[in-house]
């Protein structure tokens, strides 16, 4: 028992709930058939890598085409992270799980996120690809399906700039794609900085894309512009490849990415270099890339 004057702990001071912020509210979701109309605009002017479907589906179908949530896959303990790890590993071929991560992100950031890279680089357009609001559907190779659960957009054409970049970077970047790479590091031992490579070409893949549409065509110096923009205030991904451009032989001009870090394809069963691979001479990627 303590003395009469023996000092008591001093008690936590309440909390003001005036000084605590309070959190931002969601954007209003899109009229569904709205939504839909303008992502198949995207999708038929770009190509299938743009497609999304909005909306949850119905039970039944999200269990039966084995629907997942992306918000599950940062834990690397997740069943739903081994579901899709997986499917990449045996559609590939891999000999090692964590060849496949190093597959399975890049071709992931360049399916799930794309849209959103798209519609910032045409005219601001941020859609809610965050983990909370994605649902994917693994492939043989690759992402077969995507769907935003509720239909958004983070930021809108009238918006600036800088807000629309932090929104960008926010949805496919800090919640997305990092902490998704961050999973599979722990899950496969893969290697981190090989990883974000993956990160940083699926986005490349997805921004440069605009350039090859033959309906609605981005010049390339648009398109590279947008890319500094994107990459320059994350140097950790800048660094790991670049974005070059070449001339096709009918004359046109497109961009390319260039890869410093390697995915490990070469090590599936289709043993084959990807062309943006870096154990291939950057002259000899260039030159495939002008023949396509």
């Amino acid at each position: 028992m303590g003395g009469p004057h023996e000092r008591k702990p001093d008690s936590a001071p309440e909390s003001d709930p005036r000084s605590e912020p309070e959190p931002e509210p969601e954007p209003e979701p899109l009229e569904e058939l709205t939504a839909l109309t303008a992502l198949t605009d995207l999708a038929s002017a770009y190509g299938p890598r743009y497609h999304m479907l909005p909306g949850d589906p119905p039970a039944a179908e999200r269990e039966a085409d084995g629907w997942l949530a992306a918000d599950r896959l940062p834990d690397p303990d997740s069943a739903e992270l081994r579901r899709l790890l997986t499917a990449e590993w045996e559609g590939s071929g891999h000999r090692t799980a964590h060849a496949a991560a190093l597959t399975l992100i890049a071709v992931y950031a360049g399916r799930v996120t794309a849209a959103a890279m798209l519609g910032w680089v045409l005219d601001g357009r941020v859609w809610d690809v965050r983990p909370h609001n994605v649902l994917v559907r693994p492939g043989r190779h690759g992402i077969a399906g995507v769907r935003p659960r509720v239909p958004r957009l983070l930021a809108a054409p009238a918006e600036d700039r800088g807000a629309t970049l932090a929104a960008l970077h926010e949805a496919v970047l800090d919640t997305h794609l990092l902490p998704l790479a961050a999973a599979l590091h722990r899950a496969t031992r893969a290697g981190l900085r090989q990883l974000h490579g993956g990160v940083a070409h699926g986005c490349a893949t997805a921004l440069s894309s605009a350039g090859l549409s033959a309906a609605a065509p981005r010049p390339v110096g648009v398109l590279a512009r947008r890319w500094a923009e994107f990459i320059g205030p994350r140097p950790q991904l800048a660094r790991l490849g670049e974005l070059a451009e070449v001339t096709r032989t009918d004359g046109t001009d497109r961009l390319c990415y260039l890869r410093n870090t390697c995915c490990l394809y070469y090590t599936s069963a289709e043993a084959v270099r990807c062309a943006s691979c870096c154990l291939t001479p950057r002259a000899e990627r260039l030159r495939s890339y002008a023949a396509r």
